[in-house]
C-alpha cells in the first residue's frame, strides 16, 4: 500500500510540473490543476470525544503480563498534558510525537459507543489518499466516510474491521471486480491486528482496485467518487487482549483511541481548469481559466455557453467558448437541441434592438428591419384595424375596410366604431351636427346647442334646429324664468329695410363733437362728406325688436380711402344707458374698402342686449355706426330679419315659452295675479312669487310686494312681531302678537321648547327673564324684590378677582367670593389665613406670601402668622421667620417642644456647638462622647488639648487599653510601658506567638520519640511488602483460574483496602517524624514543669507510635 502510494504521489507532481501552467509555451490551452498537498495539514478537527475533561489518568499498553504500567495524566487545561484535536493535523515530528487521545475504556469509550472525528476541507478536493498513523494500537474497527456538499449525507469511503459482517454488515474482501459499482466501500481486516501498540498505520487509497482507475478522465463515477468536502473517521471497536472483562481499572485505562497523524492528500478540485487555488472573502476557490467560473471551474461563464461544460482533459482544455449574438445580447444559455443540430449550443437570450433567434439574427415576429439594417422596429398594426400583425418591409399594415393609417388605427373620415368587421360609416344629422362623428362609438360631433346620438334634437333650454345656425340651435329667452319652449306657430318671415332710395329721412349723422354733418343723397347710396367720426341711427329698427331674436342686421358700407381704422365698438346698441358692441370685421367680414359692402348677423348683439334694460320694450334705443375714416363713405341697403304675424314662409325662430307656476305671457313676461316681483328693479327679468302676508294685511304692493302690516307685526311679509311685542306673527291671527312684560326698552323673545318669554336687550348691569337680577360683576336689587329698589353697581374686589371667571361676588349683597393672589374679606382686601403681605398691591408678585412656618419649631404646629411682616410664633430658643432653625448651642428642632441645650464639655469640646439634628458636640483629638466628655476608647489624658493614644504592641499587652499614666497591661514574659519587650529568661521565636520560657531537657525527649517511631515504620513497611506478595500472588491465581475470578476480585479488593489503610498509617508516622526531626527548631522546656510546645509534640508522637 505504501509503495502505492508512493507512485500515485510521483505521479501527481509529475503532472503538476508538465501542467502548472493551463497555457502551453505555444499559447495553447491545456489542462491545469491544482498542486498536490495534504489537504489536513493545520486543518480544523472535530472529535466528539477527547480526553483531559475532567482530568484523568491513563496507561501505556505494554501487553506484557506483570509488568508495571506507565501511567500519565490527560489535562485539557495543561498545555503539557492535553491532547486535543488540534494534535491531528499539526507538523508530525518523530523526535516529539503529539496526538489526540480520547478517553479511556474506564470512561465508556468501547463498541457500542463510536467517536467521529469530522475534517472539513473548505472546498472540494480530489482525494488520493487518507493516511491516519495510530499512537495506540490500531482498532479493531472503524470506517472513514466523506461528503460533498455541507450538509450532504455521508458516503462510506472504507470500512476496516476484524470483524466486518458483524460490525458493518459488509463481506470481508479487498479487491473490487470489472462492472461492480465501483462507488461502493469495501471491507477489509488487514489493518485490524493490535499489533504493533505504537505507530501503526493505515492508509486508504481512493483508486486503488478500482478497474475504471487507469481511464479517470473518461469516468464521471470515479470523478464522484474522489470528490469530497469533508472527510469523517468513525473509530467503532478498541483491540484489547481480552483483560478488560475483569474490570481492573488500571487495565481499562490502557485501552482508548489515539492518532498521532491524520493527512489527506489530494488537489483542490478545479477539474482542469485551473492551477492554483486562492482565498476569496475567507473561502478557499478555484482561480479559474478556459472562461469557467465557480468554486471547483464547474460552470462556464455568462456568455460563454455555446458548447456544454466539460473537464478537461489530459487531451484537450475543454474551455468554455463565447455565443454569437451578433452584437445584439451579451446573455446566452446552452441549447442542446441546438448543439445537436448546429454544433452550438449557444442560445442567446435578451436579444436587443427586437431582434430574435439563436444568434439574435433575425426580427421578432411583427417586427420590421429598418432602412439602416441594424435594428428591427415594431409592426404596431392595430390588432383590430389590420388583417395580420405583421407589416410589409416599409412597415406599412395591411386594413380592413374603412379603416385606415399606416398601423390601420383609425377610421377613415365619415366612418366610426372600429371593430374586427372594419369601420361603420357615421349616420349624424346634417342640421345638428358637424357631419362628423366619434371614431370609437359613432356618436355625431353636435353642434354647441343640440345633443342626441344623431345630433337630431335641441339641448334643453333650446330651441329651432336650423341647418343655417352654426349652433344649431337658439337659447329660450323666456326673460330666464323658463328653459321650455318651442317655434311658436302663425309667424312668417319679415324684413325691416332702407335703401335710402328717397333721400334722408332714414338717417341723420353727426360728427365726433356732436354737431350736425351734412348728409347727400346718392345713386350709389347715401354718401357723407369728409370727417373723421361718423354716427349713423335708423329709427324703425329701433323699440321691441324680440321677434328679430337670433336674426341678421345686414347693411353695405364702403369708402373712398384705405385707411380705415376700426375698434371693437364700430356697431353698438345702446339703451336705458346700456350699450353693446361688435367691430365691423367680425363674423368673417373683410376690411371695407370701395367695392366689398359688409353684413354683420344681430345674433350676438340682441342676446348681449337682454340685460340692457328692464322695461319689456326697452331693447335697442339707438343703433349706431362709428366708423374713423377719411374722405367719403357710403351707407347702403342696411336691413334686419324680423317675423310678423300672417301667412308667408315660417318664422321657426319666434318662440312660445311654457312658463312655470307664477307667470304668463308669450315669452313669460309677465306675473300671474297673485303674485310679485321678487326684484321689481329688474322689470320682466325678476322672478315672481306670491303675495304673502300672514294674514296680518289685506293689500300687497304690485311692484315692491310689501304687504301693510297690522296687529303689531312687521317685515315685507308681517312675518315678525315688532320691537316690544313678542309672539309668532305667522299664525295669521291678530292677537299673534304680544306686549313683552319687560322693563321700558327692553326687547323679549319665546323659548322654542318651553314657549317661555324672556327679556332680551336688558338694561346695562342687569339680566334675567325679566331682568330682575344684577349681571355677573354687580350687585342690586332692581325690581325690588328683597327690599327697596337697589340699581345694579359693579362690585368692587380691590382687582383681586379672574375678570374671565363667573360668580365673582355676590349679586345682591356686593361681597367678594372668589378672591385671587391668596387674598380674602369682603372686598378681597387683606391676606388670608398663612399668608402675609400687602393684597392692594398693585402687581400680584407683590401681594400676598404663605406663610410657610415650619411645623418642628412653630407653636402647636401653626400655619398662620403675622399678616404684615411674616412672622411665625416660635417654640423656645428657636429661631428664624418660619421657625425652621435652632439657636447656636442648641438642637433637637424635631422634638417638636422647642431646642435643646447642647450641653459639651468645655474641656473636652471645640467651641460648644454641636450637631442641629443629633446634639453631638464637636471633640477635641481623640477625645469622644455626646458631649464631648471622655477619652476615646485606647486613648489617655483628657485635657484641653484632647487625649493621647495608648500606642500598646497588639502582641505583648493583654488590650489596646493604658491605664491613665499611659502604661499597658502586659501579658505574661512580656515587660516595657507598651509591652513590647520579653522578660529575662524569655526569647521571642517567630515560629511561636509570644516569649516562650528557655527549655532543659529537649534532648532526652528527642531521643526517645526517634527510636520509637523508626521501629514503628520499620514494621509497617514489612506489613506492606507482605500484602503486596499476597497481592502479586493473587493476580497470578486470576491469570491462570477463571473459575476462581469472582473470589479472587474480592482478595483484590480486600487486599488493596489493607495496603490503602497501611499507606495512610505510613502517611501520618512521617508526618510525625518531621515534626520532631529538626531538633535544633526544639525548645528547652520550662523550668516550672508546665507543659509547652514540645512536651505535647512527644506525647502526640509517643500515641502514634503505640498505634
Amino acid at each position: 500500500m505504501r509503495s502505492v502510494i508512493l507512485v500515485l504521489v510521483a505521479w501527481s507532481w509529475a503532472v503538476r510540473a508538465m501542467m502548472d501552467g493551463c497555457v502551453d509555451e505555444l499559447g495553447q490551452l491545456q489542462r491545469c490543476m491544482p498542486e498536490f498537498m495534504n489537504a489536513a495539514f493545520n486543518a480544523t478537527v472535530q472529535a466528539t470525544n477527547t480526553c483531559g475533561s475532567p482530568p484523568e489518568e491513563y496507561c501505556v499498553q505494554t501487553g506484557a503480563t506483570g509488568v508495571t504500567k506507565s501511567c500519565h495524566i490527560c489535562d485539557a487545561r495543561d498545555p503539557r498534558n492535553h491532547h486535543n484535536a488540534a494534535y491531528l493535523t499539526d507538523y508530525n515530528n518523530q523526535q516529539d510525537t503529539t496526538w489526540w487521545q480520547s478517553q479511556t475504556m474506564l470512561a465508556g469509550i468501547q463498541y457500542p459507543n463510536s467517536i467521529n472525528l469530522t475534517l472539513h476541507l473548505g472546498k472540494s478536493f480530489d482525494i488520493t489518499y487518507v493516511r491516519l498513523k495510530f499512537h495506540t494500537s490500531r482498532p479493531e474497527s472503524f470506517a472513514i466516510y466523506k461528503r460533498t456538499r455541507e450538509g450532504g449525507p455521508w458516503v462510506p469511503y472504507q470500512y476496516y474491521s476484524g470483524s466486518c459482517e458483524k460490525t458493518y454488515q459488509k463481506p470481508n474482501r479487498g479487491f473490487m471486480r470489472t462492472g461492480d459499482n465501483e462507488q461502493q466501500a469495501l471491507c477489509t481486516d488487514d489493518f485490524s491486528d493490535i499489533s504493533p501498540l505504537t505507530g501503526g498505520s493505515v492508509a486508504f487509497s481512493t483508486l486503488e482496485g478500482r478497474p475504471s482507475a487507469y481511464n479517470f478522465d473518461h469516468s464521471p463515477v470515479l470523478q464522484d467518487w474522489v470528490t469530497a468536502t469533508d472527510i469523517r473517521v468513525t473509530l467503532n471497536r478498541l483491540n484489547t487482549f481480552g483483560d478488560e472483562v475483569f474490570n481492573d481499572p488500571k487495565v481499562l485505562k490502557s485501552y482508548y483511541y489515539a492518532i498521532s497523524d491524520f493527512a489527506v492528500g489530494g488537489r483542490c478540485k478545479c477539474n482542469g481548469h485551473a492551477s492554483e487555488c486562492v482565498r476569496n472573502s475567507g473561502r478557499l476557490v478555484c482561480d479559474c481559466k478556459h472562461n469557467t467560473e465557480g468554486a471547483d471551474c464547474n460552470v462556464c461563464k455568462p456568455f460563454y455557453n455555446d458548447r456544454p461544460w466539460r473537464r478537461a482533459t489530459a487531451d484537450h482544455a475543454n474551455e468554455c467558448l463565447p455565443c454569437n449574438c451578433n452584437g445584439k445580447s451579451s446573455e446566452c444559455y446552452f441549447d442542446a437541441e441546438l448543439y445537436r443540430a448546429t454544433g452550438h449550443g449557444g442560445h442567446c437570450r435578451s436579444c436587443a434592438d427586437n431582434t430574435d433567434g439563436p444568434n439574435c439574427e433575425r426580427c421578432l415576429d411583427h417586427y420590421y428591419r429598418d432602412t439602416s439594417g441594424s435594428r428591427c422596429l415594431p409592426c404596431s398594426c392595430s390588432t383590430v384595424g389590420s388583417e395580420s400583425p405583421q407589416c410589409d418591409d416599409r412597415g406599412v399594415c395591411a386594413c380592413k375596410p374603412g379603416v385606415t393609417g399606416e398601423k390601420c388605427d383609425r377610421c377613415q373620415p365619415g366612418f366610426h366604431s372600429l371593430t374586427e368587421a372594419g369601420c361603420r360609416p357615421c349616420s349624424c344629422s346634417p342640421s345638428g351636427s358637424t357631419q362628423e362623428c366619434d371614431v370609437n362609438t359613432g356618436q355625431c360631433r353636435c353642434k354647441d346647442n343640440v345633443e342626441g346620438f344623431s345630433c337630431d334634437r335641441c339641448k334643453l333650454g333650446f330651441f329651432n334646429l336650423d341647418p343655417n345656425n352654426p349652433q344649431g340651435c337658439l337659447p329660450c329667452f323666456c326673460f330666464q324664468h323658463s328653459s321650455v319652449c318651442e317655434s311658436a306657430v302663425g309667424y312668417s318671415v319679415h324684413a325691416i329695410s332702407s335703401t335710402f332710395d328717397r333721400g334722408n329721412a332714414a338717417c341723420r349723422l353727426r360728427s365726433g363733437d356732436g354737431s350736425s354733418v351734412p348728409v347727400y343723397w346718392s345713386s350709389t347710396g347715401q354718401e357723407s362728406t369728409p370727417t373723421r367720426w361718423v354716427l349713423c341711427t335708423t329709427d324703425k329698427f329701433l323699440g321691441n325688436q324680440m321677434l328679430s331674436y337670433g336674426q341678421n342686421l345686414t347693411f353695405h358700407f364702403r369708402v373712398e380711402r384705405r385707411d380705415v381704422r376700426l375698434s371693437a365698438e364700430d356697431l353698438m346698441l345702446e339703451g336705458a344707458g346700456l350699450r353693446v358692441s361688435l367691430p365691423l370685421i367680425a363674423q368673417g367680414n373683410g376690411y371695407p374698402n370701395d367695392n366689398n359692402g359688409l353684413a354683420l348677423g344681430y345674433t350676438q348683439l340682441h342676446t348681449a342686449a337682454h340685460k340692457l334694460t328692464p322695461s319689456l320694450g326697452g331693447l335697442p334705443s339707438q343703433i349706431s355706426f362709428q366708423v374713423p375714416f377719411a374722405g367719403a363713405g357710403y351707407l347702403d341697403s342696411v336691413s334686419l330679419v324680423t317675423a310678423r304675424v300672417g301667412p308667408g314662409v315660417p318664422a321657426h325662430w319666434v318662440e312660445r315659452c311654457t312658463c312655470p307656476q307664477g307667470y304668463h305671457g308669450q315669452h313669460c313676461e309677465k306675473c300671474t295675479v297673485g303674485y310679485r316681483r321678487t326684484q321689481p328693479e329688474l322689470g320682466a327679468f325678476s322672478s315672481c312669487e306670491s303675495c304673502n302676508c300672514h294674514g296680518h294685511s289685506d293689500t300687497c304692493h304690485p311692484d315692491t310686494g310689501a304687504c301693510d302690516c297690522q296687529d303689531n307685526t312687521a317685515g315685507l311679509s308681517c312675518e315678525r312681531c315688532k320691537d316690544g311685542f313678542y309672539g309668532d306673527a305667522t299664525q295669521g291671527r291678530p292677537d299673534d302678537c304680544q306686549s313683552c312684560p319687560c322693563p321700558a326698552g327692553a326687547t323679549c323673545a319665546v323659548v322654542p321648547r318651553t314657549r317661555e318669554v324672556v327679556c332680551t336687550n336688558c338694561p346695562a348691569g342687569t339680566t334675567g327673564k325679566r331682568c330682575e337680577l344684577c349681571d355677573d360683576g354687580f350687585f342690586g336689587d332692581p325690581l325690588g324684590q328683597n327690599g327697596p329698589v337697589r340699581a345694579c353697581r359693579a362690585c368692587q374686589c380691590s382687582n383681586n378677582i379672574d375678570p374671565n371667571a363667573v360668580g365673582n361676588c355676590d349679586r345682591e349683597t356686593g361681597e367678594c367670593l372668589k378672591c385671587i393672589y391668596n387674598t380674602d374679606g369682603f372686598f378681597c382686601d387683606h391676606c388670608k389665613e398663612g399668608f402675609y403681605g400687602n393684597a392692594l398691591a398693585s402687581n400680584p408678585a407683590d401681594k400676598c406670601k404663605a406663610c410657610s412656618c415650619s411645623p418642628l419649631g412653630t407653636v402647636d404646629q401653626q400655619t398662620s402668622c403675622s399678616q404684615v411682616t411674616g412672622q411665625c410664633q416660635c417654640l423656645p430658643n428657636v429661631i428664624k421667620r418660619d421657625c425652621s432653625a435652632c439657636q447656636l448651642g442648641f438642637f433637637n428642632l424635631q422634638s417638636g417642644i422647642g431646642c435643646e441645650g447642647c450641653s459639651c464639655n468645655s474641656i473636652g469640646s471645640t467651641n460648644g456647638q454641636c450637631d442641629i439634628i443629633t446634639g453631638q458636640c464637636e471633640c477635641q483629638p481623640g477625645v469622644a462622647g455626646q458631649h464631648c466628655e471622655r477619652c476615646e476608647v485606647n486613648f489617655f489624658g483628657f485635657s484641653l488639648s484632647g487625649c493621647k493614644p495608648c500606642d500598646c504592641d497588639p502582641e505583648g499587652s493583654q488590650s489596646g487599653q493604658c491605664k491613665e499614666d499611659g502604661r499597658c497591661e502586659c501579658r505574661p514574659g512580656f515587660v516595657g510601658a507598651r509591652c513590647d519587650m520579653c522578660e529575662e529568661n524569655y526569647f521571642y521565636n517567630r515560629s511561636v506567638p509570644g516569649c516562650q520560657q528557655c527549655p532543659s531537657c529537649y534532648s532526652l525527649v528527642r531521643d526517645k520519640v526517634r527510636t520509637s517511631l523508626l521501629e514503628r515504620l520499620n514494621n509497617i513497611n514489612n506489613t506492606l511488602t507482605t500484602q503486596w506478595n499476597r497481592l502479586q500472588s493473587i493476580r497470578n491465581t486470576v491469570d491462570q483460574t477463571g473459575a476462581q475470578a469472582d473470589r479472587a476480585r474480592d482478595r483484590v479488593r480486600d487486599a488493596e483496602g489493607l495496603i490503602d489503610q497501611a499507606r495512610q498509617e505510613l502517611e501520618k508516622a512521617k508526618e510525625a517524624v518531621s515534626k520532631v526531626v529538626s531538633v535544633s527548631e526544639i525548645n528547652p522546656p520550662s523550668e516550672t514543669g508546665e507543659p509547652n510546645n514540645m512536651t505535647l509534640l512527644a506525647e502526640e508522637a509517643r500515641r502514634l507510635a503505640d498505634k
